[in-house]
């Protein structure tokens, strides 16, 4: 069952520009952009244990692997 809201111009406008396309719906645009504020450490891990990993560029992972044990700059 659904409620209906009333919004300003400007609140609907940010909300459509949101949309990721013509079957996304304002419901899904809400519950993917506002969170309950977390309030204890356990929230914190659990809703960081949701998230999707990062994507890994290999390249920079290369590179920081190789350049570990140098020093950067510093003293010549």
């Amino acid at each position: 069952m659904g409620k209906t809201i009333t919004i300003d111009d400007n609140a609907y406008q940010l909300l459509s520009s949101l949309k990721t396309g013509p079957q996304d719906s304002f419901t899904k645009v809400i519950l993917r952009n506002i969170h309950k504020p977390l309030e204890t450490c356990g929230e914190i891990l659990d809703a960081h244990e949701q998230l999707p990993r990062p994507p890994i560029d290999v390249m920079i992972l290369e590179k920081v692997l190789k350049g570990r044990g140098r020093r950067s700059g510093g003293r010549r």
